[in-house]
């Protein structure tokens, strides 16, 4: 009894800590902008991996000292999955070893993008910089999963699972609505445009994210999650009960607690007749209106088209969610597209005191109305059904139609961005094709886009993520990727639906744009299967401590942790369950402590009692092949019935240890040292680059050169895989050192343009014009369409014939002006193409300068002259 709660406490005490370092991921999310910036990063994970490290070593004293107790994580386990009344269900063996390996799979697969990257990082990758900031991204997505993971199968774990994601979600929506009300001072909090195909209005919302369409896809999440669990809850109402525990998440379960220690056990009864408490309800329906109103502030056309398509979807399979869904979201929906068109005709920029009163005119309206349409949905019936649902579609439709007036020039005319993302797709596939099965490292994209461009566009995001993921990491990262969101659709599918709508939003919207790039999405990506996976623990636990019997006795049950495979009695003093011979159909009490076993002859099918003070002996029942101890009290054998395959212990009172199971622990402590160790490296790699990237700021704000110039060789003595301190530094050394320092940096990006051209312009002012050609072919072949860099190079060139000349080195400069009219003839190529092209993607403004028309004449002159 006391290694029980030993095991117990010692599990709780992790759950606690995992679910510390869950509410550390969500307000660093909140104040990071979304984990976007990898620079921003660097102390907070340098923090996060330090906890880690200690969680894992707490993890490791655990095992020895469940190991050293005699009892072992596993001791006094059941092998099998016990089922209400403790007898195993054979028909969901099949269904959990789905969700093992699916579970496995979710884990697994962040493990195995960690270790490629970990893999480009140490063979030389197009971007040692960008690949260590995917090592260090992918070690916190890696171990984020395993704590929610962990937290999903622990009682207090799913507590704080749920509470900090709607936490998380409302304060990320009302942040953004509180800045357009004027009370809270965020400065991107909304974005502008003149360009009516970005905004309709000019202003659109973007919130903590700073990014439009990011913001709506996080708020079209938190919108369809809390839309379908109040859906389901209003859609079966003899569930209500269970659902008020199992089913809502956040501040409906709160306060459904609450309701049951109110009423007790005689509660439970009468929940199952009605829908709750008016608070609750309106708990249940309170971020509704937030989260709409925010998602429309966005115009993200993407998050919209993602969540209509999302809901469709699951509609479609569930459709007994139709009417529910339509009830609870008509009011919210409604409302929001009223405040919608009121802050875009105000260009989001309200006075505080009526903004907030307009804010909570439509919120309280939106609860009064979304409150009483639902129940009069659920209670009515025949035609009054039928009209409160005509109700709620009519104010769906009202609202799409206010909507899409004030958008339809957006949604209908020709869209360039659409037209862009295109270009980039087809570029990112001819870059892919270079690498396709491993791909070229972290933030491929980012580093080659300027090379690989076929037009010049301005964009250092590909606006894919699973083309981002391909250029990285090629089809093995890629296929990796969706296997993982193949197993963690098919837990939210078999444990929780509702929560399938968030997650398709996440896996849609990330073919259009680059959520994927933001640490929020992949945490948010983690969470959803955690919370399916909690809810449907929950559920199981509340039908065994719920049983229908006329008793109303407690069910002897058991809850398995199958990440550190502790399997605990709902209660070990008490077993009321029983078992059952199928082929005598004699059932008796599982207590061996009130009713004694007992020997059956199978011939004469007579029962005696068997001595529990001094047989030591066992007896067989061939029938059933079930072996039990005559003393249950002493005994240390276990008892096994091949019919339904369950082994349970003798004595449920005195757990003994069946093996210390010598493998299973070495595994333990193997994963455990592993985690500590991994923990412990990127909390370095982290530490340096945070070192590093503070001394670098600390240089640009320096005024003096030569502190400038110490605080910079600082920084990269802390990271030497920057590109960017290497250059700023290389400005401010001299030629020889200079030119050191930029190949040094080449070594960690080779192909880098900044870098290149760095050494073309340090060649340029020397005397080595051979030196100068190389290096300035090489930066305009990763960066043709910069005109500032043709000019130059052309003027160099020029200039250097020009000394060389003056010098009287005729043949060399001849050869320099020769270079430069070259590269005039290339670029006044170049620009003619792009202008027959149009100027429609023409976003850098790539064309023959007047600068580049004058050197031609220079150039003319000059040839002339020689």
């Amino acid at each position: 009894m006391w290694r029980f709660k030993k095991d117990r406490n010692l599990e709780s005490s992790i759950a606690y800590i995992c679910g510390g370092l869950v509410i550390a991921a969500g307000v660093g999310a909140c104040l990071l902008r979304g984990l976007f910036f990898t620079e921003e990063m660097y102390p907070f994970l340098t923090l996060w991996f330090v906890l880690c490290c200690a969680c894992s070593l707490y993890y490791l004293v655990g095992v020895g000292a469940w190991r050293k107790s005699g009892g072992g994580v596993g001791a006094g386990a059941v092998r099998g999955f016990t089922g209400v009344n403790g007898v195993s269900e054979v028909s969901e063996v099949g269904q959990v070893s789905g969700e093992n390996r699916a579970l496995r799979i979710l884990l697994s697969v962040p493990l195995i993008i960690l270790s490629l990257y970990v893999i480009h990082w140490m063979c030389g990758p197009l971007s040692s910089q960008g690949t260590m900031n995917e090592m260090l991204r992918w070690g916190l997505y890696a171990s984020f999963a395993i704590l929610v993971c962990f937290c999903a199968v622990n009682l207090v774990g799913r507590r704080i699972l749920n509470v900090i994601w709607s936490m998380l979600g409302m304060t990320l929506c009302l942040s953004a609505l509180l800045a357009v009300c004027g009370v809270v001072k965020l400065p991107f909090a909304v974005a502008y445009s003149n360009s009516a195909e970005v905004s309709a209005t000019g202003v659109r919302l973007a919130g903590l994210m700073e990014y439009p369409n990011a913001f709506g896809a996080v708020m079209a999440v938190f919108l369809l999650e809390r839309l379908f669990a109040v859906a389901v809850y209003y859609g079966d109402p003899k569930k209500s009960a269970n659902m008020l525990e199992a089913r809502s998440v956040g501040l409906g379960m709160e306060c459904a607690d609450e309701e049951r220690r109110s009423r007790g056990e005689e509660g439970v009864e009468a929940e199952q007749g009605k829908a709750g408490s008016t608070t609750a309800a309106l708990l249940r329906l309170l971020p509704l209106f937030p989260y709409t109103a925010a998602l429309l502030l966005t115009e993200s056309r993407g998050a919209w088209l993602t969540a209509a398509c999302a809901c469709a979807a699951v509609l479609l399979w569930k459709r007994q969610l139709i009417a529910p869904l339509l009830a609870a979201g008509a009011a919210p929906v409604a409302a929001a597209a009223l405040l919608y068109r009121q802050l875009a005709r105000a260009g989001l920029a309200v006075e505080p005191v009526p903004g907030l009163l307009l804010l909570a005119g439509h919120w309280a309206g939106a609860l009064l109305a979304g409150l009483w349409l639902c129940r009069r949905q659920r209670g009515a019936a025949g035609t009054a059904r039928a009209a409160m649902l005509a109700l709620a579609a009519a104010g769906w439709t009202a609202a799409g139609i206010a909507v899409l007036l004030h958008v339809r020039e957006r949604i209908t005319g020709p869209s360039s961005t659409v037209s862009a993302r295109g270009l980039f797709y087809r570029d990112a596939w001819r870059l892919a094709a270079e690498a396709p099965w491993l791909g070229r490292g972290g933030e491929t994209w980012r580093h080659s886009y300027l090379a690989a461009q076929s037009r010049p566009y301005v964009g250092s995001q590909v606006h894919n993520g699973y083309l981002d993921i391909l250029l990285n990491l090629g089809f093995v990262g890629l296929a990796a990727i969706l296997l993982m969101l193949l197993a963690a659709g098919w837990l939210l599918a078999t444990k929780s639906p509702r929560l399938l709508p968030p997650f398709l939003v996440i896996v849609l919207h990330s073919v259009v744009d680059f959520d994927w790039s933001y640490g929020l999405f992949w945490l948010l990506l983690f969470w959803l299967p955690a919370i399916a996976l909690a809810e449907h623990k929950q559920k199981h636990q509340s039908a065994s401590t719920h049983p229908q019997s006329e008793t109303k006795l407690s069910t002897h049950s058991t809850s398995t942790n199958p990440l550190t495979n502790v399997t605990t009695p709902a209660n070990p003093l008490i077993a009321h369950s029983t078992s059952t011979n199928p082929l005598t159909n004699v059932t008796t009490p599982a207590n061996p402590l009130i009713v004694q076993s007992a020997s059956t002859n199978p011939l004469t099918n007579v029962s005696a009692p068997a001595n529990p003070l001094i047989a030591n002996s066992t007896s067989t029942t061939p029938l059933t092949n079930v072996t039990t101890p005559v003393n249950p009290l002493i005994a240390h054998s276990t008892s096994t019935n091949l019919l339904i395959n369950v082994t349970t212990p003798a004595n449920p009172l005195i757990v003994y240890p069946t093996s210390k199971n010598p493998p299973q622990i070495r595994l333990r402590r193997l994963i455990g040292t592993a985690a500590c160790c991994f923990s412990l490296m990127l909390g370095v790699l982290s530490f340096h680059a945070a070192q590093g990237e503070k001394f670098y700021r600390q240089a640009i704000i320096s005024v003096s050169p030569s502190v400038k110039v110490e605080l910079l060789e600082q920084s990269l003595a802390w990271n030497p895989q920057s590109p960017r301190t290497a250059i700023v530094l290389s400005r401010l050394l001299s030629g020889e050192q200079s030119v050191s320092l930029l190949r040094q940096s080449l070594l960690y990006s080779p192909e880098n343009a900044s870098l290149s051209w760095e050494l073309a312009e340090r060649w340029m002012s020397s005397d080595h014009p051979g030196a100068a050609l190389y290096w300035i072919g090489q930066s305009l072949r990763l960066d043709k369409y910069n005109n500032a860099k043709w000019v130059k190079a052309i003027e160099g060139m020029l200039l250097m014939g020009q000394k060389k000349l003056a010098e009287g080195n005729r043949k060399e400069g001849l050869i320099c002006v020769a270079s430069g009219n070259e590269l005039l003839l290339k670029y006044r190529r170049l620009a003619e193409e792009e202008a027959n092209k149009g100027g429609q993607h023409n976003d850098r403004e790539f064309r023959m300068t007047e600068q580049a028309d004058d050197l031609s004449r220079r150039l003319s002159m000059f040839a002339l002259r020689f």
